[in-house]
């Protein structure tokens, strides 16, 4: 937007600078015409009193001349203004979104919340999994560490991808930066567990995303006659983790290392339609096996829960096209 901005005032500039030069030049010639002027009539009075009328005369050409030479000088402030206000508005018409997002004060701001929500986010939903690792080595710690600093790549890069002026070309250097940091976390993380434990991580980790999706149902059931038990919530997780397992989507969005290699041909309306489509086959399946697993109080509340989560999935795929498909 800044970009915009300057080459709007330059192009202003290139129209109106030579109008600026031309009436300096006047403003010269008539400033030279007054001076002219008013040496002919101190000579002119200096001579012959009879001459006063014609003194008068000369005396209002040259008020009149200095009266131009104002006006033409007036025309000059009048463009200089012209100018400065068009850069103002184009300064004003940036996203002041996009220039908070890169102060540096609210990088760092955001970032401490960021680390705070995602700190939440892992206790919650790693909480099995910290539980088998060995505490009284200090395990669970670490892997929660380098899991934070893990997310915090990607939702840095979200936030520097709010401030703005970046083409197509950085953004996709910017997924294939994050994926670097990311892998190399990763490796931390197996030199950490071991071989067998890594193994075991990576089970895990595929099914975060349920567990996810599933918690934020369970805090929005907690209280009531619809809150979950708890073996509910372990023969939900187990329905929704193996319907997911088992169904191929045409276009396979978990994969991040495609997706950074190329994001262009991942994110197109054509695979962001087929995708929704395919979706919601696999909510379908969702909801047969709540059937047999939630009670009828429960089935209303899941099944809008699926409809929200599908909103919000498409807007963040609607964000990724416009930013990552083909232009």
């Amino acid at each position: 937007m800044k970009t915009l901005g300057f080459i709007l005032a330059a192009a202003l500039a290139a129209i109106f600078f030579p109008i600026y030069i031309h009436q300096l030049h006047k403003t010269n010639e008539a400033e030279t015409a007054a001076a002219s002027l008013r040496l002919q009539v101190t000579e002119l009075e200096s001579r012959v009193a009879e001459q006063e009328n014609r003194a008068e005369a000369l005396q209002t050409r040259l008020h009149n001349t200095r009266e131009t030479a104002v006006a033409k000088a007036d025309q000059v402030v009048e463009l200089q203004q012209a100018l400065t206000n068009t850069a103002a508005t184009n300064a004003k018409a940036a996203n002041p979104m996009a220039e908070m997002f890169k102060s540096p004060e609210m990088k760092n701001l955001i970032k401490g919340q960021q680390e705070l929500v995602l700190n939440s986010l892992i206790d919650k939903n790693y909480a099995p999994l910290f539980a088998s690792l060995n505490s009284a080595s200090g395990q669970a710690a670490a892997v929660k560490e380098l899991l934070t600093k893990r997310a915090l790549v990607d939702a840095q890069m979200g936030v520097s991808l709010m401030s703005g002026d970046v083409d197509s070309s950085k953004r996709t250097e910017m997924l294939q930066q994050a994926k670097t940091e990311k892998d190399g976390i990763n490796d931390q993380i197996k030199q950490l567990l071991g071989d067998e434990g890594y193994a075991e991580f990576q089970a895990y980790e595929k099914t975060v995303p349920q567990r996810m999706s599933l918690n934020m149902f369970k805090d929005q059931q907690a209280s009531g006659p619809g809150a979950l038990t708890a073996d509910q919530e372990t023969q939900l997780l187990q329905a929704v983790n193996e319907e997911t397992l088992k169904f191929k989507f045409s276009t396979d969005y978990s994969d991040q290392s495609k997706i950074t290699a190329d994001p262009a041909s991942f994110f197109t309306e054509d695979k962001l339609a087929k995708f929704q489509e395919e979706r919601e086959q696999l909510y379908e399946l969702y909801r047969e096996r709540a059937t047999n697993i939630l009670s009828e109080i429960q089935i209303g509340p899941f099944a809008k829960f699926l409809n929200s989560q599908r909103d919000m999935q498409d807007y963040g795929m609607k964000v990724a096209v416009k930013m990552f498909g083909s232009k």
